[in-house]
């Protein structure tokens, strides 16, 4: 007996496979990501040179990366380079190549955030202690946290080697302080110090450590980790010299809402040469990278329940990070917290205790990459004015790239928190508003959109890096007119089916360009090796060249074997 059910399926997937496959060409459409924040005439001339460069290649369309256009319609933004990207792209178009602008990026914004550091997003901390000085002339921070145990290594191993690894120990001959440190040295495997923290929920701590290396090279890390959930507090790479004398590494982490996670240094995956620890510091700080908005209200209060509330401007004077307002933005993880002084005529008395509640950055790199808020009505306001004008200064024909990409931080502030949203709920309604505003300013435009966070093999997981919550659903706000750029290259089978509509949890139909080669140093291989994980799966329209590091090396070897390639894609999808 013929199931009925199964052969209308059948049918209606058949039509949606042909109808991908309409709009995939006999050869790929072939982007290259093009850096570009020209500085002076000499600088066009040289990316002219390599558009040209890329035109003979094959290359079809130039995706520009540049902050000029996320300074656009600021006035921290100069002039001259309103008018270097037009020739650019103008110049683009003249070889036949499409010009892709980017739009100002919702993940790595800090230049936006240039314009009013104040619209990142921030995590709340909760019950901030102070004590009212002697002097009744400042609040001084008090420190809950307990202290590590055997912080420079003096008593041997205490404290440090619980979890076992290998390939590290005491030496009594180098230390920063003290007559001893903790070394790693050609390490096989992992080689960690380890040591658990007792923590107060949903505040702010400060970290330190002292690093020397001696003809070192292998991936080093400093975590903060809390193992029951698998949330990292804190997580960097340990930029070092392979060689250099004592180095402090300082940086600040919220506690969320854990009580007991594990503080983590040392070498992750094996290492040569030596890399010493000493000088440990965990301690409670406050009011480091502390925002300034109506989405992230601050409130100092009596802690002994008395209901007091004190009033800034009153009984304590105004508050504002001196790093923010003098510019310097997000610019190291750490740095001397803000003094809150008091006014003379204060109510408070010395000895008194104050509690505090605010809202504060958590940068992800020790050069920022901090995210903007995606409610604050400023931001929002920020990003029209932003859109305007670069719409209004690119030529018609230019397509743009929505830029949400790697956002760390999503739904933590109150303005967020008031709309009752999920992460993914937030991001969904954001993208469709981006996306109507653009629309509604250039109706004759293509638009694009990095995929990772739409993508549920790659960033729209639950607690990813700083965002409280999950990131699942946003896809349901990416319009079905905007093609995906695709780079989840470990996943890019799974990633690229979620977005071709043949997954019942992800139903609209994407149009898809793989943003491959990632500077993977083998042009061919790269692109050879991303079409053979797209077979079968309609939809992919072409692939992109994507370096970071400006590396062109492998531009014409990718661009060779995409278009040698691509006749066994089209085969693989149309059976033809």
């Amino acid at each position: 007996m013929i199931n009925m059910r199964y052969l209308i399926r059948l049918f209606f997937l058949s039509t949606i496979l042909a109808s991908l496959a309409r709009g995939q060409g006999s050869a790929p459409v072939l982007w290259y990501w093009q850096n570009a924040y020209p500085n002076s005439l000499d600088d066009v001339s040289k990316i002219k040179a390599q558009i040209n460069l890329a035109a003979s290649f094959g290359y079809t369309g130039v995706a520009f990366w540049s902050s000029a256009f996320t300074f656009m319609g600021s006035p921290v933004h100069p002039a001259t380079n309103v008018t270097y990207m037009q020739d650019l792209i103008s110049y683009a178009r003249s070889k036949g190549m499409k010009a892709m602008a980017t739009t100002s990026p919702h993940g790595y914004s800090d230049d936006a955030l240039l314009n009013n550091p104040n619209l990142a997003e921030g995590m709340h901390i909760t019950g901030s202690r102070f004590t009212v000085n002697a002097s009744k002339t400042a609040l001084v921070p008090v420190n809950s946290f307990g202290g590590l145990a055997n912080p420079g290594f003096e008593s041997g191993r205490t404290g440090w080697f619980s979890w076992g690894d290998s390939n590290m120990g005491i030496d009594s001959t180098v230390a920063h302080s003290g007559a001893a440190s903790g070394y790693v040295t050609n390490a096989a495997g992992n080689a960690r110090f380890a040591q658990p923290l007792n923590l107060t929920p949903w505040r702010q701590y400060h970290g330190r450590i002292f690093i020397k290396t001696a003809k070192f090279s292998g991936f080093s890390m400093v975590e903060v980790l809390d193992q029951a959930s698998g949330i990292a507090l804190f997580n960097t790479t340990v930029q070092q010299q392979a060689t250099q004398d004592w180095t402090e590494l300082d940086f600040t982490f919220n506690s969320r809402g854990m009580t007991q996670p594990v503080l983590l240094y040392g070498v992750w995956g094996g290492s040569s040469g030596t890399m010493w620890f000493d000088d440990a510091l965990i301690e409670e700080t406050s009011l480091v990278y502390v925002l300034r908005r109506p989405g992230t209200p601050l409130e100092a209060y009596d802690p002994a329940g008395a209901k007091s509330v004190y009033t800034e401007g009153k009984d304590f004077n105004p508050i504002a990070d001196p790093q923010l307002t003098s510019g310097g933005l997000f610019k190291g993880f750490y740095h001397t917290p803000v003094t809150v002084t008091l006014p003379a005529a204060t109510s408070l008395k010395p000895g008194q205790s104050v509690a505090m509640n605010y809202y504060a950055v958590q940068p992800i790199t020790a050069v920022g990459d901090v995210g903007i808020c995606l409610s604050e009505p400023a931001a929002q306001t920020w990003l029209q004015q932003n859109a305007k004008a670069l719409i209004a200064n690119m030529p018609a024909e230019t397509s743009y790239l929505l830029s949400y990409d790697e956002m760390r931080h999503i739904d933590s502030c109150a303005a967020c928190k008031a709309k009752n949203m999920t992460p993914g709920q937030l991001l969904a309604w954001h993208v469709t508003n981006t996306y109507n505003l653009y629309r509604g300013l250039a109706p004759s435009a293509s638009f694009y959109i990095w995929g990772d966070m739409f993508d549920p093999y790659q960033n729209a997981v639950n607690n990813y890096y700083y965002v409280e919550g999950n990131i699942a659903g946003s896809w349901a706000g990416v319009p079905s007119a905007v093609t995906i750029m695709n780079w989840n290259l470990p996943n890019l089978t799974k990633s690229l089916k979620w977005f071709s509509g043949l997954d019942s949890k992800q139903p609209t139909h994407y149009k898809q360009i793989v943003a491959g080669y990632y500077d993977s140093g083998d042009g061919a291989a790269a692109a050879t090796r991303e079409l053979q994980d797209a077979a079968g799966i309609p939809g992919i329209t072409g692939l992109m060249y994507t370096t970071w590091a400006n590396n062109y090396s492998q531009l014409q070897a990718f661009a060779a074997a995409a278009k040698s390639n691509w006749a066994t894609y089209l085969r693989s999808v149309t059976g033809k």
